[in-house]
């Protein structure tokens, strides 16, 4: 790998911040290296459907590195929720976009394709303590 593709690569996936921070870093770096542009504005405009639904973005965390040890079928966006005041659970639900899983596994026919993972127990945990 080209040492300017490798740096980029790297100064990507440290990006870690709220969402509105991160977006701004992202397309900063997207100014540098064209090749992101297109996945920035699509964030961009996923935040933009958020924002819409009345949710706050500075509540919500993104980190480009997410996933990269723990769910590597995953393609596109993937998102973990964590409990608060719990760091030693897991993610109380996560999960993301797999389409390439899909064409792999269907001889090439992809599907466009959701999936997660819902753990109960930790939902009841926290409903408990409300």
């Amino acid at each position: 790998l080209d040492p300017g593709a490798a740096a980029a690569l790297h100064q990507l996936l440290a990006i870690g911040a709220p969402a509105p921070e991160a977006l701004a870093r992202l397309g900063a770096l997207a100014a540098e290296w064209p090749g992101i542009a297109t996945a920035v504005e699509r964030l961009s405009r996923r935040l933009g459907r958020i924002r819409a639904a009345g949710i706050e973005l500075d509540g919500i965390g993104f980190d480009a590195s997410h996933g990269r040890g723990t769910m590597e079928y995953y393609d596109g966006m993937t998102f973990s929720f964590l409990a608060p005041g719990r760091p030693d659970w897991p993610p109380v639900a996560s999960g993301g976009r797999y389409d390439l899983l899909t064409a792999e596994l269907g001889r090439g026919a992809a599907i466009p394709a959701v999936g997660g993972i819902i753990r109960p127990g930790l939902v009841a945990e926290l409903e408990a303590s409300c």
